[in-house]
């Protein structure tokens, strides 16, 4: 069967959204098709090759013109599967077909829904007054066209299966991102905390930081990128947390081994699959009590879950980090509960049982 994984996203940075693509295309002998490609940023996380992809050679402009593009690229592009995974609501425009489908949710457009106040705060007085409408018109269409044309969904976590729920009315099975526990070796801890993602409004690293100029005693590194608006984080920061920018994925698994604990902030993460890399690699992780990493972190067993507040993170942090390595076992086990044979197992139950006879019921 030829399977056909559709993204607007153009693999042109380092992401969880592209690692999944390429993981999911892996497993199921898929070929991702997408407007364009990074070769770098597949490479990055498909060294060996091993993943199909099909550029439809049609980059995006920016935004915001970028997702109206996308939509109308997938809905007039021509192609010939057997069976299509979409996986945002660029790709899934290509379902005015009839065709045999899944839309692999990861998340319904946040601006849209529950961070639709979050995303006007950010503009001016001006713009506002424009995306007010815009909105209202993207959220109808988009409630309307899922209602009309997606038949089957499935998402990243029961945080989004919640998320779908109240704006679709509809149910959706969850399959996990997964991760690669071969690829993670439990090392002996060097004393500082890891930190993994961009850096920006919705990571909330300021936290992390403002937590670890309480504790000069501790050090913090933060890998990623610094997004526009935020360097001052990385200017202002006390001696104790470092930023490092541009690190490579064995880099990233090596800091990961050597690293006391793990720290993550996300607000309302969609799934997060670094506290899940973390704990394959053995070490606790400490993170926000709300989101996605309800579902991964076992509060008191693997880490802590707190209220996402710069004392409730000092606290944490000191807790796990009078003895990190009795997390060790326990860790493992959780991670395991995510691992890529687990993930293409079920991937290909999901696909097998919406290709069949029943391919068109809904979910």
């Amino acid at each position: 069967m030829r399977i056909a994984i559709l993204t607007g996203y153009e693999f042109s940075v380092l992401g969880g959204a592209e690692r999944l693509v390429l993981d999911l295309a892996r497993a199921l002998d898929a070929e991702v098709v997408a407007p364009a490609f990074c070769e770098d940023v597949v490479f990055h996380y498909d060294p060996g090759a091993k993943v199909r992809t099909r550029s439809l050679d049609h980059p995006l402009p920016a935004e915001p013109w970028r997702q109206v593009a996308g939509m109308r690229l997938f809905s007039r592009v021509s192609l010939d599967y057997d069976f299509y995974l979409c996986v945002d609501d660029m790709a899934v425009r290509f379902l005015r077909r009839e065709v045999p489908h899944l839309y692999y949710m990861l998340t319904p457009r946040r601006a849209l829904y529950d961070m639709y106040y979050h995303f006007l705060a950010d503009r001016p007085a001006p713009a506002r007054a424009a995306y007010i409408p815009a909105l209202a018109a993207a959220r109808y269409a988009d409630r309307r066209f899922v209602a009309r044309h997606v038949r089957n969904l499935a998402c990243i976590s029961h945080n989004v299966r919640n998320r779908i729920f109240k704006v679709y009315g509809r149910e959706a099975r969850v399959l996990y991102p997964p991760v690669h526990m071969e690829r993670f070796t439990p090392g002996k801890s060097e004393g500082f905390w890891l930190s993994v993602g961009r850096v920006d409004k919705w990571k909330r690293v300021e936290l992390q930081v403002e937590a670890f100029r309480r504790m000069p005693e501790k050090e913090l590194v933060v890998v990623g990128r610094v997004y526009p608006g935020y360097e001052y984080l990385e200017k202002g920061a006390p001696p104790n947390v470092t930023f490092r920018h541009n690190v490579g994925e064995q880099e990233i698994i090596d800091l990961y081994s050597r690293c006391e604990g793990f720290i993550t902030t996300a607000v309302d993460e969609d799934f997060g699959i670094t506290p899940v890399e973390a704990m394959a690699s053995g070490k606790p992780v400490v993170a926000a009590r709300e989101g996605g990493y309800l579902e991964t972190v076992v509060d008191g067993i693997t880490g802590r879950l707190v209220p996402p507040e710069a004392a409730a993170l000092c606290k944490a942090v000191m807790e796990v980090g009078k003895d990190p390595g009795r997390y060790r076992d326990v860790c493992l086990k959780q991670a395991a509960a995510f691992d890529y044979g687990a993930f293409t197992t079920q991937a290909h139950a999901l696909v097998r049982d919406l290709a069949g006879p029943g391919q068109q019921k809904t979910l």
